[in-house]
């Protein structure tokens, strides 16, 4: 009997309301037009959004990559370096790697401060860079090979072809060489102190590292002869 009243009153309750309502029933379309009528349109046209784009390609299709883990935004985050650091860790140490990079850096820059010391004119400790990032860049652009070889296999014959080498590779060789003079030498001394000679020697265009890019760039040129048979 409760429940019979109480659904006569909602009724009268709601004729009451359609009498004092001109709308019959409450739609949610009219309700959400009323709403954002007023409301600007927070996308953009898609011809906005391809002038944002340098090429062709459209900016809704380009691939989201995550950075790597190792990139940072802070002024002192070099590439080059992270790569040398990369190429120097055995066994996933590269907390000892980076320790060792980092020395190496240090002794560059004692170095290069007490050479600029015992300087005696002003042209002579002008000519002193004691900034060890651009050492290390030098060192490792003059490690850098231009040309290395190829296995090719011709008439059951393989040869040794000399073919361009492109930069990221260039980018490893040198570095490879730097490390790899660092390994061979027999030393007495922390090998901090050992890498921080052979870049010194790099970056003056002498030293094993150099020897190395040099050692190949003659077996190429011996290998020249047999160059066309990369196209064949």
């Amino acid at each position: 009997m409760a429940l019979c009243k109480g659904k006569w009153i909602f009724q009268t309750l709601l004729g009451l309301y359609k009498e004092n309502v001109q709308l019959s029933y409450i739609s949610t379309n009219q309700v959400l037009s009323s709403m954002y009528k007023d409301r600007q349109s927070s996308t953009q046209e898609k011809s906005e959004l391809d002038a944002l784009c340098s090429d062709d390609r459209p900016l809704e299709k380009k691939p989201m990559i995550p950075a790597r883990s190792e990139v940072s935004t802070s002024f002192t985050y070099d590439p080059i370096v992270q790569k040398f650091i990369n190429l120097l860790m055995r066994n996933g140490c590269k907390e000892k790697a980076r320790e060792i990079t980092e020395g190496a850096l240090e002794q560059i820059k004692m170095r290069q401060i007490e050479t600029y010391h015992k300087a005696k004119t002003e042209a002579e400790k002008a000519m002193v860079v004691t900034d060890p990032i651009k050492i290390f860049h030098g060192a490792v652009e003059n490690c850098k090979p231009l040309v290395v070889q190829k296995s090719v296999t011709k008439g059951g014959t393989s040869y040794r072809i000399p073919v361009y080498c492109h930069d990221r590779r260039k980018l490893r060789l040198g570095i490879n060489f730097i490390i790899d003079s660092c390994r061979t030498r027999r030393r007495k001394v922390p090998i901090e102190i050992v890498l921080a000679a052979e870049i010194l020697q790099a970056y003056n265009n002498e030293g094993n590292a150099v020897g190395k890019k040099q050692q190949l760039h003659k077996e190429c040129e011996a290998q020249r002869a047999f160059a066309h048979y990369r196209w064949k």
